[in-house]
């Protein structure tokens, strides 16, 4: 497939889940509050088995997933895949596989985005050899660009910044992550990833962190269109952007 062609079906998926979830948000974020009518039911477990620090542990890490599980199960253009290889939300399309991954972090983790997004082997199909600051990192996706019967892989991220403490989320974004395809336009637009430094049963470091401020358009496509979209809130300052998406501008 050509590099435009490809971009034109992430371009295509990528307005379809933006239009979904924009259009049914209401019901998006009021399921993500359900939580707190329990919350003195967990919150001591919660506290007591985090890995991190309370105000760096988020606590929609698991139910955020729920959620768009829940939404995209309405949505019959999207059929759901049993494969074990993959993201854990993944679906099948006439004419591509869709792993969708929900990113969550707090407001006090700014590791977690501000500019980055981490990817692990399931995730993505994007394959490098070098960081973008040039270091040595191999890291083979498990994920196949395209399948045996023809259907391109895509990967979009709806990242979700929030603080425990309130009950709306900073932020909510979605991202189009490049197919692998597409690494002679993007480049090496990756850096080291979070976990340990060895190389797992696959020769390959376990994840990466994506840089989406180096590949925030559609660079391929007329216009280069973007690759970021903000779902909420609607209406957004420069300095939202700046501080939880590390951009300028979109």
């Amino acid at each position: 497939m050509k590099s435009k062609e490809i971009e034109l079906i992430e371009k295509r998926y990528f307005e379809e889940i933006y239009f979904f979830v924009e259009k049914n948000l209401a019901w998006f974020l009021e399921r993500l509050k359900s939580k707190n009518k329990i919350k003195k039911d967990w919150l001591g477990v919660f506290k007591a088995t985090s890995r991190e620090a309370y105000n760096k542990s988020s606590e929609l890490d698991i139910g955020a997933e729920r959620v768009v599980h829940n939404l995209f199960g309405q949505y019959r253009i999207f059929a759901v895949n049993s494969s074990p290889i993959g993201s854990d939300l993944m679906f099948e399309t006439p004419d591509a596989f869709i792993h969708l991954e929900i990113k969550t972090a707090t407001d006090s983790n700014p590791a977690d985005f501000k500019g980055k997004i981490q990817i692990a082997q399931n995730q993505t199909t994007y394959g490098i050899d070098k960081t973008a600051r040039g270091n040595y990192y191999p890291f083979i996706p498990s994920l196949p660009k395209v399948y045996s019967n023809g259907k391109i892989c895509l990967t979009y991220v709806i990242q979700i910044i929030h603080n425990n403490l309130e009950n709306l989320p900073k932020i909510i974004v979605l991202f189009s992550i490049p197919n692998g395809l597409l690494k002679s336009t993007y480049g090496n637009c990756i850096n080291a990833g979070k976990h340990m430094k060895e190389l797992n049963r696959l020769h390959s470091r376990g994840d990466i962190r994506f840089l989406y401020k180096k590949a925030k358009r559609f660079q391929n496509l007329k216009g280069e269109p973007q690759r970021i979209k903000v779902i909420y809130p609607k209406k957004y300052s420069k300095k939202l952007l700046k501080d939880y998406l590390g951009l300028e501008e979109l």
